[in-house]
Formats: C-alpha cells, structure tokens, sequence
C-alpha cells in the first residue's frame, strides 16, 4: 500500500483518484492509469510514445457534437462541458440526476460518441481535468475590428483548427480510407463551393500518383458519375455542413451502385455522414450561416493532406517515382 502510494522514485505525478471506479490517473511522458480493484493493482498504460493509442479528452468531443444531440444527451453533455471537474467524481446515476437527464440518456451519450461506456467518458474527462485546459472558442471578426485584429482572428483560427483535428483524428477511419481508395478501381470526388476546391486538391494529388481519379465541379455531372459507379470503385464527398443536398444525393448514389463510401464533413450527426461508410471529421469551427468558408477551408484540407500523406507511406516506393516523374515533367511548363 506504501508504494501504492508513493511510487518509487517518485516519477508520476498523482492527478486525480476517483473513489467510485478505482481509478488512479498519472502523467509522465505518456498517460498512465492504475485500475485499483480492491487490493489487486494492474497497471495499463496508454503508451502513445510506442504503440501509437491516443487517449482522446471527452470535452472536445462534446464541445464538437452538442449541437447534434437529443434532449437527454445534450443535458448530460452540457452539464459535463460546464463542470468537468465534478463530473469525474460522480457515479453514471449522480451523473444522470445532477444533469437533469437519466441513466439511458448518459449510456447513449457514450455510445453516441464512440465511447466503450461511462468508464471510458471518465478516463477521459480525468485526461482533460489533468491538462487544466477546455477547449478554447475561436475568434470571430465584427465591425469596425482593426486590421490587426483580424489578422489575429484569422491566423488563430486557422491554428486552433488544426490543432483540434490532432485532437479528433479517428486514425482507424484514417486509415481505413488510405486502404479503400488505395484498393479502388476508380475514385470519385464530390464537392461544391469551397468544398469543391478541397475536392480539386485531392484530385491532382492523387492523380499525381497514377490513380483513376474524377472530379467535376458540376453538381449535375458529379450526380451523373456517381451513378456510373461499380462495386470496387471507391467516393469521397466532401461538404463542411454534410447538408449540401447535391453531394448527400451523389454519396447515396455511389453507395447504391455499390461502390465504398467516404465523408470529410464537420463532427456530428448531419445527413452525410450518416450516409457514408467512413467518415473523416473535422472541428465544427464556423457557423453554419458564415461570411465565408476559411478555417473549415483550413480543416479539410489539412485533413486531405494527412490521408494523401499515408496513402503515399503505404506504397512508397511505386508512388515516389510516379510523383518523381510528375514533377520533371511540370518543371518544364516553368520559365
């Protein structure tokens, strides 16, 4: 029990203990937990550093969705993103009960959110009460706002942005989208608007490295090509809001022509994402009713360069030449 206590030379730092599930939570280099079940001790560490797990904060996640939940999971949600720090303390019917809400509202709350159960909600808000950091608003512009403010505004907007998608990355729907575009036949792209120009992003990427690739910034001829679809071929639809009614219809296309489905689309419950197989998402950082589109610009395309970037690590070798020989021949359009 001493050492239970006092671990040997003193290399954690004891952050929280909660009482209810056992749990101890420590910080070192990475995040270490202790589940304390009576008197037997087993140690898990998430090792980051060597196996590549993230232990992801709950508040972001909740900060991110809020706006798609039902009554009684918002109530539980808001309760949690206003005291973090109590929450931790409480058992799942404390929880229910301080919310306003019930037990079956805080079970679908973790299951909504991709969470194992309550533990898992607990081990994150713990990670994200030891940080003694909640996520931060990004700035917005307003009349009259001086050139160096906006100049703030836009520039720390983009650099909370991606900073959140480090925060959100789902590395398994990363990786499984690498593996499904690398495996297709042919890939579609959807997007309008400034998804459209994401969209046309990717597609030189890719067809830099010799994939058959189709983009088109008509939204009638994306429909058009998405029906033309076959099982094997693979889409990704791209759309900030996941509401944009021509790149949802194109998605449900290509997925009833049999084809892989996959979605770039702000984090939550919205009608693209609900379509698609595999959804990569990124920070709901602009209202929906916004002047422009510019740090979700920001999101979707950082997150495209991320998956270009493991489709081109899983076949280096055959893709390094390809993008050798692309680049030789556009050097010689330059003066």
């Amino acid at each position: 029990m001493e050492n239970f206590f006092n671990p040997p030379n003193g290399i954690w730092r004891w952050l929280e203990f909660l009482f209810i599930d056992k749990v101890i939570f420590t910080k070192e280099t990475g995040y270490d937990l202790v589940v304390a079940p009576r008197v037997r001790y087993i140690k898990y560490t998430f090792a980051k550093r060597s196996r590549g797990v993230k232990l992801q904060g709950a508040l972001i996640i909740l900060n991110e969705a809020i706006d798609s939940l039902p009554g009684a999971e918002k109530r539980v949600a808001n309760f949690i993103l206003q005291n973090p720090g109590k929450a931790i303390m409480l058992n799942i019917t404390q929880l229910a009960e301080a919310s306003g809400s019930n037990v079956a509202g805080v079970v679908r709350l973790c299951r909504r959110l991709g969470m194992k159960g309550f533990r898992d909600l607990k081990l994150r808000l713990t990670w994200d009460v030891s940080q003694q950091e909640e996520p931060k608003k990004l700035l917005s512009i307003g009349p009259g706002f001086t050139i160096d403010r906006i100049s703030h505004s836009v520039v720390n907007a983009s650099i909370e942005t991606i900073k959140r998608i480090l925060d959100m990355l789902d590395e398994q729907a990363m990786e499984e989208s690498a593996t499904t575009i690398l495996r297709a036949k042919r890939v579609d792209l959807y997007g309008v608007g400034a998804s459209g120009i994401v969209a046309q992003d990717l597609l030189q990427k890719l067809l830099r490295i010799g994939m058959i690739c189709f983009y088109n910034s008509d939204s009638h001829l994306q429909l058009t090509s998405a029906c033309a679809l076959k099982p094997g071929d693979a889409s990704l639809a791209i759309s900030y809001s996941g509401k944009s009614r021509s790149i949802v219809l194109a998605a449900e296309e290509a997925r009833k022509s049999g084809a892989s489905t996959i979605s770039i689309t702000r984090f939550g419950a919205n009608p693209l994402s609900e379509v698609c197989e595999i959804n990569l998402f990124v920070p709901s950082t602009e209202p929906l009713f916004r002047e422009g589109a510019m740090a979700s610009r920001i999101a979707q395309l950082v997150v495209v360069d991320i998956l270009f970037s493991i489709i081109v690590s899983r076949r280096f070798e055959e893709v390094q030449e390809k993008l050798t020989h692309s680049m030789d021949i556009l050097n010689q359009m330059k003066l």
